[in-house]
């Protein structure tokens, strides 16, 4: 009679070991596109003489999920960013605004509030490649810190409202105060939507266990 009760472990074990077992999905893929509202904030200055300057974005993303409440996000991004001071002509060029050329790389860290509802923050990179105000420095590396509120209409289709502030000056600009240059971050503020173009799925592999014949 052991050996029965033994015999109808293992065959259960067995049963439950052959199970295909498979997980979520572990990475997301796709594009993403959207507008943003651009422009420049003095770190000096009481009074900022700036409007702001539309733009838009536009690359593809990937979304690696850790577990059903985490994920990371990052992609890589080509962005048009820029500014033009309200009262002060352009003594540069004739074009309205001082437009930006930017790669931008985010990586986020993304807590999933519902199955609808994401809200994530982390880093963002932006590299600007090209520029038409020859003060700023081509190519340079601006880092800031990104957040945003996601919203997913479908289980592919996904519409997100973000804000990038950036840590390091982007331009700086020479005054006749001694040691009172005047220092200029980045700010991006926009929305954006994105498809789930390809999700690569990752399939459990259980051991079989096998049963001795006699115990």
């Amino acid at each position: 009679m052991k050996k029965l009760l033994l015999s109808k472990v293992c065959l259960l074990l067995l049963g439950t070991s052959i199970s295909p077992t498979q997980l979520k999905a572990q990475f997301h893929i796709g594009p993403e596109i959207g507008a943003a509202i651009s422009a420049i904030v003095p770190s000096n200055q009481k009074i900022p003489y700036y409007t702001q300057r539309v733009g838009f974005r536009a690359g593809a993303f990937v979304e690696l999920e850790l577990n059903t409440s985490f994920a990371l996000r990052s992609g890589v991004f080509y962005s048009l960013r820029g500014f033009h001071f309200g009262n002060i002509p352009n003594p540069y060029n004739k074009d309205k605004f001082w437009d930006l050329h930017g790669l931008n790389v985010p990586l986020m860290l993304a807590f999933k509030l519902s199955k609808e509802v994401q809200m994530a923050a982390g880093l963002e990179t932006n590299t600007v490649l090209g520029s038409n105000l020859p003060l700023i420095r081509i190519p340079s590396l601006q880092i800031g810190i990104r957040g945003e509120c996601a919203f997913h209409i479908t289980e592919r289709l996904r519409v997100a409202a973000y804000y990038m502030h950036g840590f390091n000056k982007l331009l700086e600009i020479k005054t006749r105060r001694p040691g009172q240059n005047d220092f200029y971050n980045n700010i991006v503020a926009g929305i954006s939507m994105s498809y789930i173009l390809k999700t690569v799925r990752k399939k459990e592999k259980i051991p079989i266990e096998i049963c001795p014949p006699f115990l």
